[in-house]
């Protein structure tokens, strides 16, 4: 009985379009445990040689807010009161994105090896890196306490909209490396792409600049060029969480980043389901 559902097992048989984002969410279930795992080895190797250990998660996105405040005041002047807390928080909500999508992105090529020794429900390696790495921008969280006592900024209500930032952040970018990894497997130029689409996402998404910033310079048109990065949602509402100002976005702007993170993780899981079985004869 064990051996023919082995037997079952290893076949993979294929599932419809519409059934996969079911399966995948029946695998964060079923498989918790495996994922749980999967995420402490990343963790533990991420920081395993390093003297500071989990310390960097703290220290990295301060230096690098650090680095970027001297740089904007150098260009722009004198920054508002609270520009290094906004730099800082950027920094680390981009940082979160852009490791995500790209394990995601990679999942099934760097899992080659291990896809072909045994069967196991592939989009176990999608979660495990989108999930390490929020675990590290929920740790890297704590470097905006000391900066927060140093401005005088205290916690209000609004902190609720940082954990809506962290997962529509989280959802988007495991949608999005979700619908390619099955073509990375094929060609690892999608890989080297991805990284320079977050690359160059980084300057055209409110990571050195705010949504108001934006708006108190640019009109019309590019208002609306600009707010069809998905992106710009989650950092302005993790933002306004922590310092507790209104939120100033419109609402067409939030609906449509929780759109496309929805819809991108539903195609994503889909797609990912469809093919992950297809393409490990090119891993």
């Amino acid at each position: 009985m064990v051996g023919e559902e082995l037997e079952l097992r290893e076949q993979n048989p294929e599932i419809s379009f519409f059934a996969g984002p079911i399966a995948c969410i029946q695998t964060l279930f079923n498989d918790w445990y495996l994922i749980r795992n999967l995420v402490k080895k990343d963790l533990r190797a991420r920081y395993k040689r390093a003297a500071l250990g989990y310390g960097w998660t703290f220290l990295e996105p301060f230096l690098l807010s650090a680095v970027y405040y001297a740089l904007f005041t150098i260009l722009a002047g004198n920054p508002e009161k609270l520009y290094s807390m906004w730099v800082l928080l950027g920094v680390i909500v981009w940082g979160h994105f852009s490791r995500s999508l790209q394990g995601t992105v990679a999942c099934l090529s760097r899992g080659g090896g291990l896809i072909k020794q045994v069967y196991f429900p592939r989009e176990i390696l999608a979660f495990s890196p989108v999930l390490s790495q929020l675990v590290v921008a929920m740790l890297s969280l704590t470097a905006v306490i000391p900066v927060m006592l140093y401005l005088g900024v205290t916690p209000t209500s609004s902190l609720w909209m940082v954990a809506v930032g962290l997962v529509l952040t989280t959802m988007i970018a495991m949608g999005v490396g979700m619908l390619v990894a099955p073509l990375n497997a094929i060609s690892e130029d999608v890989g080297h792409l991805f990284r320079f689409i977050t690359r160059a996402g980084f300057f055209v998404s409110p990571v050195m600049w705010t949504y108001e910033m934006m708006l108190s310079r640019a009109s019309g048109q590019w208002i609306d060029i600009v707010m069809l990065n998905p992106m710009v949602v989650p950092l302005t509402l993790v933002r306004h969480g922590i310092d507790g100002t209104p939120l100033t976005l419109e609402m067409n702007h939030i609906l449509y980043s929780i759109g496309f993170a929805v819809l991108s993780l539903y195609i994503g899981a889909a797609v990912f389901k469809r093919w992950e079985a297809r393409v490990v004869k090119y891993l």
